[in-house]
């Protein structure tokens, strides 16, 4: 079996949610004219990863823009993995949805290693690292630092996942994608991560 995964490599617009959401779009179209099978966005992609942050700039779970991404995935046949900083219980949360070809929300993993030493201190850690089935394949998601923790990828291996999709914004440093590469050798899994350009 052949699994495609397209990977966006460019800066969101911000908190310009409108224009995040119609390039979203046309990737998927773009990724579904080529075969792929979900495509895999950067760090906080759909309302910008600008900190600090409060409550009131996340979007909630039933947001209108996390709604138009699952009608693009199922009108194009291509699942996404998509990011927003989503409302927590008192602060934002650096989160993903795995959203699959039909457009259904299979997973939201919010990032558990939150880098509370800088910007992020002014988020919410998730508290769990989880694992979906993906039309047939087990995905995982870590996010950005989580990635630097060995047991980050060593847990979604025990829960099963085959493939860790890691929506990353930040510098890609030599040791940053070894260490990936380490992740996916130790584990036995495959690893693809998705960085803004520049």
């Amino acid at each position: 079996m052949n699994f495609r995964i397209a990977v966006l490599q460019m800066r969101s617009a911000g908190r310009d949610w409108a224009r995040n959401v119609e390039t979203i779009t046309a990737r998927l179209r773009e990724a579904a004219g080529k075969g792929a099978d979900i495509l895999l966005l950067p760090e906080c992609f759909i309302n910008g990863y600008i900190l600090p942050a409060e409550n009131a700039d996340a979007l909630p779970e039933n947001s209108i823009p996390l709604a138009r991404v699952c009608a693009s995935a199922r009108e194009t046949g291509v699942g996404v993995v998509a990011t927003a900083l989503t409302q927590g219980k008192a602060r934002p949360q650096n989160s993903a949805f795995v959203v699959s070809k039909d457009g259904d929300v299979l997973m939201k993993y919010s990032k558990v290693h939150t880098c509370d030493f800088s910007d992020e201190a002014c988020l919410e850690s998730g508290n769990a690292f989880r694992v979906c089935d993906f039309h047939g394949i087990r995905l995982g998601v870590m996010i950005c630092y989580d990635r630097e923790y060995p047991e980050s990828a060593r847990l979604l291996m025990l829960e099963g996942a085959e493939i860790i999709l890691v929506p990353n914004d930040c510098m890609t440093m030599r040791p940053r994608v070894q260490a990936l590469s380490t992740r996916a050798y130790e584990n036995m899994v495959g690893v693809v991560m998705a960085n803004p350009n520049g």
